[in-house]
């Protein structure tokens, strides 16, 4: 057994063993306390805390073994920067973006992700953001958007066509580039969530708007479950073992996105919780990267670009 397997066994049985913990009776401070139990819970997972050594183990390994150009400028912030992991000239690109409810994490702990997609053939470019509260979610969705082209300046060759995803905030943030992105000089081939957050209204009523400040009606115009639907895929993945609230917001993103010459999909992945769902990543057969891979060759079937 891979020390990666051996690690997510003892995290699946970590988990297990919580979930008398995580039916606590909750201490509020004036915020929604059902709305509250959904989306914060990570002192509920003590199990995050192996996840992560996991995830910069393999991120570590995976900027030593793969070709890298690293901090590459997208904006003028100090953290508006991207490594980019290229696969050769005219791959398709996908660019992954880290959660961290738009508040912490970087994208030096996701490098393991190209290694799970360069393999098979992707270009993959994982951008930094500014974060809140310094920065408001309005901005960080702004700034988003300025990194797309600078990622396409800095391929040798511009790509077959390129995917956007994402984890938990991250998956909110692909899910806005893939949105507004329409003519960014490479054809969007779909957009894949992990774990996103599509209708940011619920967490206006969380003690996480502490650092996001928002109102309804902001927080109701920052959620792409009200935004026009491109025409391309999605795939929404999310973990049976999240919360309700993250299971629906992956379900009600599905259906949303559904409609007449669209394709979309809810991909449930089944023993996941909100941290252990990338550790599929790390497996030799990922059923996340095998689900980019079906959507690129769907793509290409269906266009005709980016065969080999």
């Amino acid at each position: 057994m891979s020390d990666a397997r051996r690690g997510q066994s003892r995290l699946r049985s970590d988990a297990s063993g919580n979930i008398g913990a995580q039916r606590r009776s909750l201490r509020m401070n004036g915020a929604n306390s059902s709305k509250e139990y959904g989306y914060v819970f990570r002192d509920r997972h003590p199990e995050r805390t192996d996840v992560y050594r996991l995830f910069d183990e393999a991120s570590a390994a995976a900027r030593s073994s793969l070709t890298c150009r690293r901090n590459v400028a997208y904006g003028a912030h100090p953290r508006e920067v991207f490594d980019l992991f290229p696969a050769g000239e005219g791959a398709p690109l996908v660019i992954f973006v880290h959660g961290g409810y738009w508040q912490s994490l970087d994208k030096d702990r996701y490098s393991f992700v190209a290694s799970a997609l360069v393999r098979h053939g992707f270009s993959v470019a994982l951008p930094n953001y500014p974060l809140a509260p310094e920065t408001q979610i309005d901005a960080i969705v702004a700034g988003i958007g300025a990194c797309l082209p600078a990622i396409l300046r800095a391929l040798e060759k511009p790509p077959a066509f390129w995917i956007a995803t994402g984890h938990s905030a991250g998956g909110h943030l692909a899910a806005t580039l893939a949105m507004r992105s329409l003519m960014a000089g490479a054809p969007l081939a779909g957009c894949v969530p992990i774990s996103g957050i599509f209708d940011v209204e619920p967490l206006a009523e969380t003690s996480l708007n502490a650092a996001l400040g928002l109102d309804r009606e902001r927080a109701a115009g920052l959620s792409p479950i009200r935004w026009p639907v491109p025409h391309c895929r999605l795939a929404a993945i999310v973990g049976t073992d999240e919360t309700q609230e993250f299971r629906e917001q992956s379900q009600r993103f599905a259906s949303y996105w559904s409609g007449p010459g669209r394709h979309a999909e809810l991909v449930p992945m089944h023993g996941k919780n909100h941290y252990t769902i990338l550790c599929d990543l790390l497996e030799e057969r990922s059923e996340i990267a095998g689900g980019i891979v079906r959507m690129a060759e769907a793509f290409r079937r269906e266009t005709g670009r980016g065969r080999h």
